[in-house]
């Protein structure tokens, strides 16, 4: 039988079928591959000091559902609450080596990723909320930056709460203070130094070894937030505060940028207006829920010791004679010296926020 001139052989139509067939089947497994990795799911663990079923805690649950719910479960945020993976140091190191990949952090925390975040903590340097947060706008984006730089992104700010001093004795000055052994925290290579040479006797400890200190007499004085003295039930022991707002106490939440940097670039705007979504609103209810907590704790044999104007000056006149060993120590030079020189400008009356 003659063959048409235009029509191909057998064989050459079955290399053409076996062509076709081939690159259907490269479709389709490209196809796949590119389905599933639009479908990859991004674990991500996050620890916290915070204890379970404390508002904080509930803020970090709340915010991994919304992951769940933005992403379509493809974002899976896990909470490890009440210092299981460590003290806010041990959390840090295993940041660094993809053990956990964020973290809520106090300005403890914070400090071991940069020291400037305690440029918003110094003692007795803001007097209220407005100060604060004017001051904390003013430098946010260097922080932010710092953070970036050195490997983590910073989800949003937080407010851990006003510091008092709670105690095993009453405290009314500076002096009555250095009777007492001071709880400062383990892996802190600064604090330990700067306050026993202002004539104070601290003691490094975890975190989570704070209520046994207290129980066993290792330390007899703590500088907190009333909410987390409420929450870890430490003034059972610590009857006592002073009524001296200390410093006003920031954190954050902070995630790896490698594990950021994993999750696709659309999800990214949805996740982090989530984030500050709860992170306003639990700032907004820690500045109205440490008064309750100090008017609970008084109910349960909380002694608030008021002090007069002339006990106050003493601990200013303390600051203003020991501030300057912070500068390079606790904060870094460069933070420290912005920090006060936004500070002399800051007049509480004229105070905005952008």
């Amino acid at each position: 039988m003659s063959v048409l001139p235009n029509t191909p052989r057998f064989g050459q139509r079955n290399k053409a079928g076996l062509s076709l067939l081939a690159l259907v089947v490269s479709l389709g497994i490209f196809a796949t591959l590119s389905l599933g990795a639009r479908m990859q799911v991004v674990n991500v663990k996050m620890a916290s000091l915070a204890p379970e079923g404390s508002p904080w805690h509930q803020v970090l649950q709340d915010i991994a559902q919304d992951w769940r719910d933005i992403s379509n479960n493809r974002v899976r945020l896990q909470i490890y609450a009440g210092g299981v993976i460590g003290d806010e140091s041990d959390m840090v190191r295993k940041m660094r080596l993809n053990q956990v990949q964020a973290a809520a952090l106090t300005a403890e925390g914070l400090s071991y990723i940069d020291r400037g975040i305690y440029g918003l903590s110094l003692p007795l340097l803001v007097g209220n909320y407005i100060e604060l947060d004017w001051l904390r706008t003013q430098v946010e984006p260097e922080l932010r930056r710092r953070y970036e730089e050195k490997g983590f992104v910073v989800l949003a700010w937080a407010d851990v709460g006003w510091v008092y001093w709670f105690t095993r004795e009453p405290v009314r000055t500076p002096d009555d203070l250095r009777e007492l052994r001071l709880f400062t925290w383990a892996g802190d290579p600064h604090s330990p130094r700067l306050w026993k040479e202002a004539g104070f006797h601290a003691v490094s400890l975890s975190a989570v070894d704070i209520l046994p200190g207290l129980q066993t007499g290792l330390i007899d004085a703590i500088d907190s937030s009333p909410l987390t003295v409420a929450s870890f039930q430490w003034f059972g022991i610590a009857k006592y505060m002073t009524n001296l707002p200390w410093a006003a106490m920031t954190g954050g939440l902070i995630i790896s940028r490698q594990t950021w940097n994993h999750i696709p670039n659309g999800l990214r705007p949805k996740l982090l207006a989530a984030v500050k979504k709860r992170a306003q609103r639990i700032k907004d209810d820690i500045r109205y829920t440490d008064d309750e907590a100090v008017t609970v704790m008084q109910e349960h044999g909380l002694t608030v010791i008021d002090i007069t104007d002339p006990e106050k000056e003493q601990w200013h006149r303390l600051i203003d004679q020991y501030s300057h060993m912070l500068k390079g120590t606790l904060v870094d030079s460069s933070m420290y010296e912005r920090v006060l020189a936004l500070k002399a400008t800051m007049d509480s009356s004229d105070l905005s926020l952008p």
